[in-house]
């Protein structure tokens, strides 16, 4: 078998230069670069696409359509200013999808998703591109990195570790047959158009995740049904759903109505309002043992658990 080198390839620009610090791989008489830049020129479905074969070895299914895929980017504050591509001769062989926001008082860079294709895995390009990211970081004025990867992903944590990540928080993913406790309504509900998210959050056992946040559901508000019970003409829970995936991103009791029958009384009318046969709720705190005694006794089962990580910048 012909020798095979390797080098690393990195493109930026800064002052109006381009600077390389390239990288070869080279099999026989093939030689290939790799260069790492922002996504600003990419087209979504060339991103759509390289997605789909980064994930289709992934733990968990990630078989979305392009407008689900699309829907995701949005939820999550998608920008291509500070993501970055790896390209093998024009082609997106390797990504770090990333949105920015403010996020507990600092501007906050999230990974919406970090793949490389099969067949390109295993020479370093994820640490590369995360140094990219780093530099359009410290131009953006980012404070700090958040992400999620799953607990059984021990490479892919092992590399944040090493760039300096640490985890914050662990997190249960669930879901149930979205069949049973269809009719479990023991109080009545109403629909919410306009949630009153300052009343919400007095429900909080936790502070939701970066996709199950108040500025991810506005983003997409269009997509959720908002549910809510009243008593003595205050509301004193809510769920929300996604009408299409069954995706519930929040749902809470007041402390003072728990163990009522209210909480199950939302989740079998937001039931009513997907078409989708999977309830699913993500990124369950797992400190909050309220929330896992109500899924459990919901039905819901444990599928796989996340670490939410965080890298400070600044």
């Amino acid at each position: 078998m012909p020798e095979i080198r390797k080098a690393i390839s990195l493109s930026c620009r800064a002052g109006g230069r381009k600077k390389t610090d390239s990288i070869f791989q080279q099999r026989g008489v093939e030689t290939i670069i790799l260069h790492y830049e922002s996504l600003i020129h990419v087209g979504r479905e060339e991103i759509y696409q390289s997605f789909l074969k980064a994930f289709s070895d992934y733990q968990v299914p990630m078989n979305m359509t392009f407008p689900q895929f699309e829907k995701m980017l949005k939820r999550r504050g998608f920008d291509p200013n500070v993501s970055v591509g790896a390209f093998e001769e024009g082609s997106l062989v390797g990504f770090i999808l990333n949105g920015c926001r403010t996020w507990n008082g600092k501007a906050t860079a999230y990974d919406v998703g970090t793949g490389v294709i099969p067949q390109f895995r295993k020479q370093g390009i994820t640490n590369r591109m995360l140094q990219r990211a780093r530099q359009n970081f410290v131009k953006a004025g980012v404070e700090q990195y958040v992400l999620e990867v799953l607990t059984a992903n021990t490479s892919a944590a092992n590399i944040y570790t090493k760039n300096g990540f640490t985890v914050e928080r662990e997190f249960l993913c669930c879901q149930m047959d979205g069949g049973e406790n269809r009719n479990d309504l023991i109080h009545q509900t109403e629909r919410v158009m306009e949630p009153d998210w300052e009343l919400f959050c007095k429900f909080w056992d936790y502070q939701p995740s970066w996709q199950n946040s108040i500025q991810s559901i506005e983003a997409v508000r269009e997509n959720f049904a908002i549910s809510a019970v009243r008593i003595n003409n205050c509301i004193v829970g809510y769920g929300i759903i996604d009408k299409t995936t069954g995706e519930i991103p929040q749902i809470a009791v007041d402390k003072d109505w728990r163990n009522k029958g209210i909480g199950r009384s939302i989740l079998a009318d937001l039931m009513n309002q997907t078409s989708s046969d999977q309830i699913k709720i993500l990124n369950i705190d797992t400190r909050s043992d309220g929330m896992i005694q109500f899924i459990t006794s919901a039905g819901f089962q444990n599928t796989v658990n996340q670490y939410e990580m965080i890298l400070e910048l600044q």
